[in-house]
């Protein structure tokens, strides 16, 4: 992003954890641990992400996943809390990427707050991006707005609804909270009358989950409220999706007809992408069979409030943003930038988008994250455009080109995405790529404002870097940063410092007894 479209944080709000769909997730993975479900895959509803010519993923390959869930009242009852201010028009409720790497057995998930404001595939109009979701192409348009706003690649796609939430923790037997304290929320129907370790119900346990209004009780018997609303609330379900998931293990190890019941539940209430066979999902199982849910490390995008025109909005603060978008892109330091890592827009005009769309399919034949991105204007030539990231992918790209591409430098295009246009005399694509080497001096060669960008971006770095040396030697990162509630003496509950990686809100300070609250 250019500088000038940053955003500095001040309290965001909003940011939700889709919760119920990663639930589904781990407990369809946990019981299929042990126990066969390709008669039940089969019969779950898929969708088409990408060209026929997409070739699945091998197993072993680092892939994201989209999961997604949705606001559809479709499998609720119409007097069930969760309908209560919904509309049930099948928008994105809960938008989450996980990437999950099966060389090293580790998971990753970033939130994408549902009111973040984006631009929405295919028209590019500004708006919410769980709005990507509505019209016969949803998923589709909901992956394009994400690969278009945040570079990020999607392999697999995976979608719930929240009806499937209640038969999962029924078939579960409950989820076991431990709570310091009394707590309710008046308008989620939440209400915990003792402390200890609680089995919360379908029920309870769904209220729980929604609770944006959480209160807890003190010693002196006045009830206090957690301020950071849906903040507090993300805090919680994080805590509540590692408990799910350790209860599905063990119910699933220990019961079998616990883990077919999970299955069951699961299966009723997904829908996958069609190139998500039970295959790899056996095989991710298996690798990930006895991986600790401590271990899943959890973010969410950095946004601020902005009201726009009476509408309540998440603006995205790139600079706080970009370290979370890394990982995602294949940028940590033991992976290498692969073509499935990179997102290739090819630029087609709006009375002629063939060209682009046989483009596309052999772009995605060779492993690349390809889509059409349609144009008012005709190319006049081949060329590469990309951003601050995008150098690197922009020479892989153009590995696999008959012809030789101008590159062109945007700092408005985030990670490793490309947007590609074809010229008349375009020679079409290698099946194998020639050596980086043997590209041509101006590809080889990075276009002038890209370099004094990179130039700009070392050196903010570096002063980033003394300054933070200079303060740790100052003693400043030493500091105890922890806060309370304002007035509050109570050690039953704390609010989580605003130090970096600290999420806020209300969580049980007792972690021995919450640890064995099982």
């Amino acid at each position: 992003m250019g500088t000038g479209g940053k955003l500095r944080r001040t309290w965001p709000q909003r940011l939700l954890l889709g919760f119920n769909a990663l639930l589904v997730v781990a407990c369809l993975g946990a019981a299929a641990a042990l126990y066969t479900f390709q008669d039940k895959l089969a019969s779950v509803d898929t969708v088409a992400i990408d060209s026929s010519a997409a070739a699945p993923l091998d197993p072993g390959q680092v892939r994201n996943v989209l999961i997604i869930g949705t606001d559809s009242a479709a499998n609720l009852d119409e007097d069930d809390p969760v309908n209560n201010g919904r509309e049930g028009e099948h928008l994105a409720d809960v938008i989450m990427i996980m990437r999950i790497d099966p060389t090293n057995g580790t998971a990753r998930l970033l939130s994408i707050p549902r009111d973040t404001r984006v631009a929405i595939a295919p028209t590019g109009g500004m708006g919410k991006i769980n709005a990507a979701m509505a019209g016969v192409d949803g998923p589709r348009n909901l992956i394009d707005t994400i690969r278009r706003n945040f570079g990020i690649s999607i392999d697999n796609y995976v979608e719930v609804d929240f009806a499937a939430f209640k038969d999962l923790v029924e078939q579960l037997g409950g989820v076991p909270v431990y709570f310091a304290a009394p707590v309710r929320d008046k308008r989620s129907g939440l209400f915990v009358e003792e402390p200890g370790c609680v089995v919360l119900g379908p029920d309870q346990a769904l209220a729980y989950a929604r609770s944006r209004y959480f209160e807890y009780k003190d010693s002196d018997g006045r009830w206090r409220t957690d301020q950071t609303s849906d903040l507090g609330r993300i805090t919680r379900q994080q805590d509540f999706i590692k408990r799910s998931m350790r209860r599905a293990s063990e119910a699933g190890l220990r019961n079998p007809g616990t883990a077919i019941g999970i299955v069951d539940a699961a299966t009723g209430a997904v829908k996958m992408d069609d190139t998500l066979a039970v295959g790899t999902i056996l095989d991710l199982v298996e690798v990930f069979r006895t991986f600790n849910p401590d271990e899943l490390e959890t973010q969410q995008i950095v946004t601020v409030g902005e009201n726009r025109g009476g509408i309540a909005y998440q603006e995205v603060v790139w600079d706080e943003t970009m370290p979370m978008l890394l990982p995602m892109w294949g940028f940590d330091q033991n992976e290498v930038l692969t073509n499935n890592d990179i997102v290739v827009d090819v630029v087609g005009s709006r009375s002629d988008t063939e060209a682009a769309e046989l483009l596309t399919t052999a772009l995605d034949g060779v492993g690349f994250d390809a889509s059409v991105l349609v144009s008012r204007y005709s190319p006049s030539g081949t060329t590469i455009t990309f951003g601050d990231a995008g150098f690197e992918a922009a020479q892989t790209l153009a590995t696999y080109l008959e012809d030789e591409p101008e590159l062109i430098y945007d700092d408005d295009i985030v990670g490793p995405r490309l947007e590609l246009t074809i010229g008349d005399d375009f020679g079409g694509v290698r099946q194998e790529p020639i050596p980086v080497a043997e590209l041509p001096q101006s590809v080889l060669t990075p276009p002038s404002d890209y370099s004094e960008a990179a130039a700009d971006a070392a050196l903010e770095a570096e002063e980033a870097q003394e300054a933070a040396d200079e303060a740790a030697g100052d003693g400043d990162a030493s500091e105890d940063t922890t806060t309370t509630l304002p007035a509050d003496d109570d050690p039953a509950f704390v609010q989580a410092a605003e130090a970096e990686g600290a999420p806020p809100g209300l969580v049980p300070t007792d972690p021995v007894r919450a640890a064995e609250c099982r």
